[in-house]
């Protein structure tokens, strides 16, 4: 079980059962060649949209995200001011040292906002393959301790448990052995 949960489709293996073993390897190979993928992707996209930026509004290169999403709200630093004094938030001056302004007005912006979001979606994408590689090796050794069981006739357990604990959630699995 262990062998899989490392490497997904290794327990398969050892027991004899390739076809499952190749399986869950493949599901693995496809699954991080993915999230690698849309990281690189995420990555060129987002030196896009700052060359864009930087073209169209003469936006700095800074590594703060928020200045990049004000940036495709506000035509210009001086509107994102105005309206935050309207709002009292106390953020009027944020961005005074890293001063933007759309050329052409909306056209540029717009397309600039669609740029950051495409490149914001690669990255959440990203992160929810990860996700995907988690539960791939979990059931892997999932998968693992059941073939085990059936092979041998010997009494295994896995009883998850949930812990509620103020704010936090723990997940504990608990294997018991019968051999």
């Amino acid at each position: 079980m262990v062998k899989s949960i490392l490497i997904p489709g290794w327990g398969e293996a050892e027991l004899g059962h390739q076809k499952k073993s190749r399986f869950f390897f493949n599901s693995e190979a496809i699954l991080i060649t993915s999230c690698l993928s849309a990281y690189k992707m995420a990555r060129v996209k987002e030196n896009e949209y700052r060359a864009y930026a930087n073209e169209h509004a003469g936006a700095k290169k800074i590594s703060d995200h928020r200045y990049w999403v004000d940036i495709g709200n506000y035509i210009s630093n001086h509107a994102f001011d105005e309206e935050h004094l309207r709002m009292r938030d106390g953020k009027e001056g944020q961005w005074s040292s890293y001063p933007w302004y759309w050329e052409g007005g909306d056209t540029f912006r717009k397309r600039f906002e669609r740029m950051r979001i495409d490149s914001d979606k690669l990255l959440f994408t990203g992160k929810f393959i990860i996700g995907g590689i988690i539960l791939n090796h979990i059931v892997s050794g999932i998968n693992t301790l059941y073939l085990t069981r059936i092979n041998n006739e010997k009494s295994y357990s896995l009883s998850p448990k949930v812990e509620f604990y103020r704010d936090n959630i723990r997940y504990l699995f608990s294997l018991e052995l019968d051999i």
